[in-house]
């Protein structure tokens, strides 16, 4: 794309060095010996266009009328270098052995790190041009164009100031020597104005200490004139123009002002520019009768600042226009307008774009090449599976996102749709490890969601999740990020599993009737297992004299439960699946018949718990489930007597490692028994498991409580609770006994099951 042609502007320097000059030899000028190989350029035709796309992490060094050179640097420091053109917009890698500097123009010049030789190279020259090596002993303080200069100490430490300009079609190189103060400290060289190169030197030490700037013909070398800038090195951002020496300085530290002297002795002017973070550099540009400044390197900032902006001021008014609303990077081409690898959410997103005045003589900025990015903070990628098993892989999923940049601060949450419990991490740019991922936010759900801030996480329940992603660039710019979509977590239905999240619940009453609700997990680190919660889920359960928690028996979502009240009536609540229950439904009359009663074992194999009675006179008896909650229970069928001799039966699945569900059963001497399922809804010949279990006021079949995958058998005394693990041995089919949390004050309540 071609630079239409502007006003004579100054030739902004894309190279800054700040020198630490050594005693040497003077500087010397000798033919090159060989050349960097480098990519060939085809010369720009006039009023060409392209359509450029650049990586998002160029930046721009120099710029030119055909193109412009910049560079990328790795995650070692090392940089490299590319040139792009504007003719045929590509860009394209220049040796790596060399470092590159450029100036404003189209010539780049090269050098290798262990040499000391400077070559020139004219990147719309043909294939096979000629390279002038210009070599010197000094350091290098800049480069204006064609123009090297350098600053050396002779024996006596004096300083010397020289240019060399390589002479276009030749091997001709020009130089001239600078008459700068010999006890002078050159900071840097730039280009100024056309034809002029403006130097920056300090004199002095303490409070003696004074800063300079000096406009240096590059014709001649001859010191133009001369502007005292204070006893305090201005900032980054300095200029000349053909009317204006410029500067930006921070008078208290937190203020920024552009400094403008007027050239042949003219007034010294100060434009406000506002607020600065401490120690802020901001970086200027002269642009007709406007200053462009910006705190470069907004981009990928961990903060914010008000000088993050491109921000064009009239020097003539009090007019302002914002152009981007980020620098990196920004360079002066040979036509006075400037090039800037920066970022507006308005006008094209990331890339390089050319300022420059528009038909009422007002900068604009228009986008030269894009890097294909917003520069709003957006969402590059999402890793969110549809559906996640939580029964699989331990229980745990990994999710991720990807943002555009890394200086952002916020959160993703998964949320349950139906209870609003969700699990989420906090991510920051400010961290070294979320810097280092590019942005990059790693969810590994170890399947556990909390209710509120602080409370102890539970198992994460089936269904419906969303997941919200919210960020905030650090920077400032731009609008927050909201980002949503949608999962579903599957789960297994455990045994007394009522909040549908795979982990069993304890239900307890308390003697004024209130119902309430532990549900259990464990220790990411381990088996053992406490409380998640405990909520309170209803009133007015001091109607019922027997409570049993049968799983699902009905069909419906979650494990149920039934209870007899005082006149026998046997009444059937069907678990909802978010830890609560249906209004009750009437099973049927005549059960106060039985002096014990449990569920949730499946004895036939159909998949269905099924119900267990004893009466008074000892017989045991076996209600089939039918999955209907209107009649759950086919007519009961005896199984046979002798049962009276027990003081406590509890169904607890399968633990023997049979295909059908199990029963224990206590007898008055406190010893514990095995009946092995069958799966015809009897029972094998009792097994003895142990004595000592008459101190347990409950014995619960609680399910898989361990997460090892077999069901486990929970005990409760008024010492507190016990974990039995399931072992799936017939002979020995619970492990050693583990305190659990759970109903450590199970002395407060008269039922627990």
């Amino acid at each position: 794309m071609s630079l239409l042609p502007v006003p004579p502007r100054r030739l902004a320097a894309a190279v800054t060095v700040v020198l630490a000059l050594t005693a040497g030899a003077a500087v010397t000028v000798t033919p090159a010996t060989a050349a960097p190989s480098g990519v060939q350029v085809a010369a720009q035709t006039a009023g060409a266009t392209a359509s450029i796309t650049v990586d998002n992490d160029l930046q721009v060094v120099s710029a030119g009328s055909s193109g412009f050179l910049g560079r990328k640097v790795d995650a070692n420091y090392d940089s490299q270098y590319f040139w792009t053109s504007y003719a045929d917009g590509t860009t394209k890698p220049l040796d790596p052995a060399y470092q590159w500097y450029g100036g404003g123009s189209d010539v780049v010049h090269a050098r290798k790190p262990t040499e000391t030789s400077y070559y020139a190279r004219d990147m719309t020259a043909a294939p096979n041009h000629v390279w002038y090596g210009v070599s010197s002993s000094g350091s290098l303080a800049g480069v204006i164009g064609r123009t090297l200069v350098f600053a050396a100490r002779d024996g006596s430490g004096a300083l010397t100031v020289t240019m060399k300009t390589t002479q276009p079609g030749s091997s001709q190189v020009v130089t001239h020597d600078v008459a700068l103060p010999t006890d002078a400290r050159v900071l840097r060289a730039q280009a100024g104005a056309p034809g002029t190169a403006l130097i920056q030197y300090v004199r002095g030490t303490g409070e003696s200490t004074v800063f300079s700037l000096a406009a240096v013909d590059l014709a001649t070398g001859q010191i133009v004139e001369t502007v005292t800038t204070g006893t305090v090195a201005p900032r980054s951002g300095l200029f000349l123009s053909d009317s204006h020496f410029a500067w930006v300085e921070n008078p208290t530290g937190l203020s920024a002002q552009l400094v403008t002297v007027g050239r042949g002795g003219g007034d010294r002017t100060t434009l406000p520019l506002g607020t600065t973070l401490s120690g802020t550099s901001l970086d200027a540009a002269y642009l007709g009768n406007w200053a462009l400044t910006a705190h470069k390197g907004g981009g990928l900032a961990e903060y914010a600042s008000p000088q993050f902006p491109l921000v064009a001021r009239s020097l003539g008014s009090s007019g302002t226009v914002k152009l981007l609303d980020h620098v990196d990077s920004m360079a002066t081409a040979p036509d006075g307008s400037v090039l800037v690898r920066g970022g507006s959410t308005t006008k094209g997103g990331e890339g390089v774009y050319r300022i420059a005045p528009d038909f009422h003589g007002t900068p604009e900025a228009t986008l030269v090449a894009t890097t294909g990015r917003a520069t709003e903070l957006g969402l590059t990628t999402a890793t969110v599976p549809s559906v996640i098993d939580l029964d699989a892989n331990g229980g745990r999923a990994a999710l991720s996102w990807n943002l555009s940049r890394y200086n952002a601060t916020g959160t993703a949450t998964l949320r349950h749709v139906a209870t609003g419990k969700h699990a989420q991490k906090s991510f920051s740019g400010t961290s070294y490890e979320f810097r280092m991922s590019g942005g990059k936010i790693d969810f590994n759900w170890d399947g556990l969601v909390t209710q509120a801030l602080g409370e102890t996480g539970g198992f994460a329940p089936a269904g419906d999740y969303v997941w919200e992603l919210k960020a905030k660039p650090l920077n400032g710019v731009g609008p927050d990020l909201t980002k949503s979509g949608a999962f579903k977590v599957l789960r297994k239905t455990g045994l007394h599993d009522h909040t549908n999240n795979g982990s069993p619940d304890l239900l307890a009453r308390d003697a004024s009737g209130r119902l309430f609700r532990d549900d259990t997990v464990r220790n990411s680190y381990g088996s053992e297992v406490h409380s998640a919660g405990r909520e309170q889920i209803g009133t007015g359960w001091q109607i019922y004299n027997q409570l049993e928690a049968v799983g699902n028996i009905a069909g419906g979502p979650a494990a149920d439960v039934v209870a007899r009240d005082k006149d026998g009536v046997l009444w059937e609540y069907l678990g909802k699946g978010d830890g609560t229950f249906a209004p009750r439904t009437r099973i049927g009359s005549g059960w106060n018949a039985y002096n014990k009663i449990t569920g949730g074992s499946d004895l036939t194999g159909d998949g269905r718990p099924d119900l267990l009675a004893t009466d008074t006179s000892g017989v045991l008896w076996f209600y089939k489930s039918t999955g209907n909650y209107l009649a759950p229970f086919a007519a009961r069928v005896r199984v046979g007597g002798g049962w009276g001799i027990y003081n406590q039966i509890t169904a607890v699945g399968d633990i023997a490692g049979s295909t059908a569900g199990d029963l224990v059963a206590r007898d008055t001497t406190g010893v514990l028994w095995l009946y092995q399922g069958t799966g015809t809804g009897a029972f094998a010949g009792r097994v003895r498991i142990g004595g000592g279990w008459g101190s347990f006021s409950h014995l619960v079949g609680v399910g898989d409580a361990d997460g090892n995958g077999r069901n486990d058998l929970y005990a409760v005394s008024s010492a507190g609770s016990r974990l039995y693990s399931g072992t799936g041995s017939a002979t020995a089919p619970f492990g050693p006994a583990v305190y659990t949390s759970v109903n450590s004050d199970a002395s407060f309540f008269n039922s627990i099951f």
